[in-house]
């Protein structure tokens, strides 16, 4: 038969590899929202104050998009800080 003698070249597992994934990181979640009536950076239209409860962080008042925005929260910055700054 035609191409007797030859091996055919075997596919890779396509399931095997398992692309490496960035550490999640720990997220700060809402206490408060609202309005503080002045001029909004553009495309944002409210404040929030988050708190981490793994250690207790509390942002500054950061302006957000809108209620979806503030509800996915947002990094911790003590908790995320590289291993080198931690020490």
């Amino acid at each position: 038969m035609k191409g007797e003698g030859r091996e055919m070249a075997r596919q890779e597992d396509l399931f095997g590899y398992r692309k490496p994934r960035v550490r999640r990181g720990h997220i700060a979640h809402m206490v408060d929202v609202g309005d503080h009536g002045c001029i909004y950076a553009a495309g944002n239209s409210c404040v929030a104050l988050f708190t981490c409860k793994r250690c207790g962080w509390t942002s500054d008042w950061l302006e957000r998009r809108n209620k979806t925005h503030v509800l996915q929260g947002v990094p911790c910055e003590a908790c995320n800080k590289p291993k080198k700054e931690a020490a």
